[in-house]
């Protein structure tokens, strides 16, 4: 037996609407699908106290990451491959 969803109403503006809906649309799930998505990654921050600015972080992120790649590249050659491969395998097992 499935998941039981309880239905809610809830107001948006005509702009997070379609952003929603975009959203919705390009990873090919419901509307209802998004906001239950949304609300599980936004939740558990607010439930932290933590305001997230997703541009900074993603920033932040991408930095850090060419950083240390090239870091890696040029210090370590030899495991380069490897570490992609160790990488892939995270995200499949602990992002998917």
């Amino acid at each position: 037996m499935g998941k039981v969803f309880k239905g809610i109403g809830i107001g948006l503006s005509e702009e997070v609407l379609r952003e929603l809906d975009a959203f919705a649309t390009s990873k090919g799930v419901s509307r209802a699908e998004a906001i239950r998505a949304s609300i599980a990654v936004g939740l558990p921050l607010l439930n932290l106290g933590i305001a997230l600015n997703a541009e900074r972080a993603l920033t932040i992120l991408e930095h850090t990451q060419l950083a240390l790649s090239l870091l890696v590249e040029r210090q370590y050659p030899e495991d380069v491959n490897e570490l992609i491969d160790m990488a892939l395998r995270n995200v499949r097992e602990y992002h998917a």
